[in-house]
């Protein structure tokens, strides 16, 4: 909980002027979320999502509004406010770690939703309003927050205070990424700056032969030290590429670099530095390294506001022990070490591991993670329960395990490889081909030259210098920078939207998708339960709403909370003197004014009735009554995303086939089908994990996107051609598809989709520019007029005409997905 106001250390001038201010200006925009800035996208009222809403409710009640001011002009949508449920096991580890120590003592956490110094105020905020002695280090880019607390900090409260803003924490998993690629960037870019400022000399004309071969020199170590630094990098990789059997643009980009610095050194030590290219070869390597940089940096930075998927490892559970003295202890354990036979605790929100047996008298657990199917189910003693179901009570359960962990069916869906950049999966099919090409037209172009000069003149060293000046001016500058950096620019727009992309070549994948498959429960719906027609809700006595909301707000089961949420304002009472009995798997009743009301099934409701006493059509999945008379009926519907209709229509207005693929019964999933408006022809229910894999093989021709949320769907997430997931507490799926959602709805999927094609199309210009200069490159050189001088000048205007088309490119094309 928060702590109370009186706690709290603004300064009067902030709590005075935070009482002032109404909204953040953005309120003001109606198609605009007044917390994040996010498209309403059907959205009703001021924020985009519950979440937004939530979060923004907090920051005006606690005085915090100063963020609005440090974050800037949009922020990222709130995914789920709150604190998670099933992050029991590794917070219990550190605060019993905690506990055992004296004195400041380091925690360390990891935070997911991180992303400006305004995040690093509440975090601030929120440690200095604990009242505790320490202090908190947050750090958004890493994604991570160091903690320097002493035993009695309120570890716990301090969580859940974090998570009620919107973020998420956990153990520390992330390494430790080094600076490697930024410090061998910076010093290439100083070599090479000091590398122009002495062929600037040269070119001017230095007429001491002492001094000009002391230039020349000083550019020959440059340059050495350049590709030392900067140019192994390129090597190395095309090493490692031609090693696995693949051709990646790091090839002809090593080529040019080896050959070129090769040549310029023959030409330094045995032709007075005519033909040398040492500043040109040295701003080279700066550029692509930049560009290397410019790829990296924003994939960085989205994977860093996941929390890091711990595998099997990160699994934990409870496990209760006998210890000598014959009573029971709890201890936490990795998944991995649960034998048959051993009792688990399993605490609300947590996943159980193995197939297990109900050991309590009731429980109630959901399916959801590994079927889709989001109505929770009544188990009694003795019941079996699935390896991945939850416990979705409000209590914890004891199950008693049947199989050892290794026998899970949960094992092959943890260990599915992750979709992340490996040696070899991030090159694309695209740079293969170009790479193929590029590298076999320029050796043949070199060829061709060398050999026509030889024939002419007789003279190998000028010869060779054409040679050489050809495989310079040649190498790839447009797909080494003006590429990388046309992917930063999208992908950050996108992040702005609420898309963050893991894997460097979903855009890339993306451009190519004809075929959407949508999961259902968490995916198109939100996995929550709502009323579908509130006439027969309105139609009851204001009175007997009153005791409908407070039968529904004493019951755990989704469906009373779905009936709480729809009762009118005015009818919300809550009545603490009532007292209600819940009935697991029945209902729940209570007894007013000596009448008998019940909220549950229809065979709950009229128990014990005479006759036929319902005064109306017993038709919906949950009803109320007093002393067996139904007086109203109510069917629930899962909640669809606010713009899932709006969003399947627009997908399929861009050309696209929109599918829906679901492990929940035929009957719902039809439901929601028509809900969202996607023909039932087009819908697969009751599919198993491996069933759904199996169709997205079947079917997929590498035009098929497949967005799920539940570990039943990370088989074919990795089978689709590619994949995204919404953000969720559980983080084994979102670490492996190759985005994540942000936002309470689907449109940034469009927009995702959208911005492949429009930097598709950029790149394809780029590589018609590329080539005009590549062909205008080659007849210089072939005509003897390619110098180290017009190398010079020619090469870095290429790069700067392909940077300024890729920005103006996608400046002029991304009206379409990013307003």
């Amino acid at each position: 909980m928060f702590p109370a106001a009186s706690q709290s250390t603004s300064s009067p001038s902030r709590s005075a002027r935070a009482s002032e201010v109404k909204e953040p200006a953005r309120a003001k925009d109606s198609v605009l979320c007044a917390h994040c800035g996010a498209s309403l996208a059907g959205a009703q009222g001021p924020y985009c999502c519950e979440g937004c809403k939530a979060v923004a409710e907090i920051l005006r009640d606690r005085g915090l509004l100063r963020y609005y001011d440090l974050r800037g002009e949009r922020g990222v949508p709130v995914a789920v406010a709150g604190p998670s449920r099933g992050a029991g096991e590794w917070l219990s580890l550190l605060e019993a770690d905690l506990a055992q120590k004296s004195g400041l003592v380091p925690v360390q956490l990891d935070a997911q939703g991180l992303h400006c110094s305004g995040c690093v105020w509440l975090v601030d905020e929120m440690f200095r309003l604990t009242g505790a002695r320490g202090r908190a280090i947050t750090n958004p880019i890493r994604g991570t927050i160091d903690l320097f607390v002493t035993p009695a900090f309120p570890l716990r409260r301090f969580v859940e205070d974090i998570e009620r803003l919107g973020y998420r924490l956990g153990p520390r998993r992330r390494n430790e990424v080094g600076s490697d690629l930024v410090l061998r960037m910076g010093i290439c870019i100083a070599l090479a700056m000091n590398a122009m400022i002495f062929a600037i000399a040269l070119y001017v004309g230095v007429e001491d032969p002492k001094l000009y071969w002391l230039f020349h020199a000083l550019a020959f170590g440059l340059s050495v030290a350049a590709f030392g630094v900067g140019g192994i990098v390129f090597v190395k990789s095309a090493v490692r590429a031609l090693g696995s059997g693949l051709l990646h643009l790091d090839l002809p980009i090593a080529l040019g670099l080896v050959l070129g610095y090769a040549g310029s050194a023959y030409s330094f030590f045995f032709d007075g530095a005519r033909g040398a290219y040492f500043d040109t070869l040295t701003v080279f390597t700066a550029l692509m390294l930049t560009g290397r940089f410019l790829r990296q940096r924003v994939l960085s930075k989205n994977r860093a506001q996941l929390l890091e998927d711990g595998g099997i490892e990160g699994l934990l559970a409870r496990r209760i022990a006998t210890v000598e003295s014959g009573h029971e202890r709890v201890e936490i354990v990795p998944v991995s070490r649960i034998e048959k036979g051993n009792t688990l605790l399993v605490s609300p929100g947590d996943v159980v591991p193995v197939a297990a047996t109900l050991l309590d008298a009731t429980a109630s657990i959901s399916l959801d993670w590994i079927t889709g199917e989001a109505v929770p189910h009544h188990l009694d003693r003795g019941d079996s329960v699935l390896a991945g179901a939850c416990a979705a009570g409000e209590s914890a359960i004891r199950v008693r395990a049947e199989e050892p962990f290794e026998a899970s069916a949960l094992l092959e869906l943890l260990r599915t490889p992750t979709v992340a950049d490996r040696e070899g999966e991030s090159v694309s099919p695209f740079e293969r081909v170009i790479a193929r090409w590029w590298v076999v037209g320029v050796l043949v172009a070199a060829a061709i030259g060398f050999g026509s000069w030889l024939w002419v003149t007789h003279d190998v060293t000028r010869s060779l210098s054409i040679a050489i000046g050809l495989l310079v001016v040649t190498c790839p500058c447009a797909f080494g920078i003006a590429t990388p950096l046309g992917q930063e620019i999208v992908l950050a727009r996108l992040r702005k939207q609420g898309l963050l992309v893991r894997a460097s070549r979903f855009l890339e994948k993306a451009a190519s998708v004809t075929r959407i498959v949508f999961d259902k429960t968490g995916t198109l719906t939100t996995g929550e339960l709502e009323l579908a027609d509130h006439g027969a809700l309105l139609a009851l006595a204001p009175d007997d709403r009153a005791v409908l909301y407070n039968l529904a707000a004493r019951s755990s089961h989704p469906k009373s909370g779905a009936l709480r949420n729809a009762v009118p304002t005015d009818d919300q009472r809550y009545e603490a003197s009532l007292s209600a009995v819940e009935i697991r798997g029945a209902g729940v009743e209570t007894v007013k004014d000596g009448r008998r009301f019940r909220l549950g099934s229809s065979a709950f409701v009229t128990e014990g009735a005479d006759g036929a006493p319902s005064l109306v059509d017993l038709e919906g999945d949950v009803a109320f009554g007093v002393d067996g008379r139904v007086l109203a009926t109510f069917r629930t519907d899962e909640r669809l995303r606010p713009d899932a209709r709006a969003e399947v229509d627009a997908l399929r207005a861009l050309g696209s086939e929109v599918l829906m693929l679901s492990g929940d019964r035929e009957d719902r999933a039809l439901e929601a089908a028509d809900a969202a408006g996607i023909d039932r022809a087009r819908v697969f229910a009751e599919r198993t994990p491996e069933e759904k894999a199996a169709f997205i093989r079947e079917t997929d021709r590498g035009d098929t996107l497949m967005i799920g949320d539940g570990i039943n769907d990370s088989l074919a997430v990795v089978a689709a051609h590619c994949s995204g997931t919404p953000a969720s507490g559980r983080t084994f799926l979102a670490a492996r598809a190759d985005f994540y959602l942000l936002t309470a709805g689907l449109r940034p999927v469009r927009l995702a989709l959208l911005a492949s094609r429009a930097l598709k199309r950029t790149i394809r210009r780029n590589l018609t520019l590329s080539l005009t200069y590549n062909a205008i490159a080659i007849g210089l050189a072939y005509a003897g007029l390619m110098s180290p001088l017009v190398c010079a000048v020619f090469m870095p205007a290429s790069s700067l005409l392909t940077i300024f088309h890729t920005t103006r490119s996608l400046a002029r094309e991304g009206d379409s997905w990013t307003q």
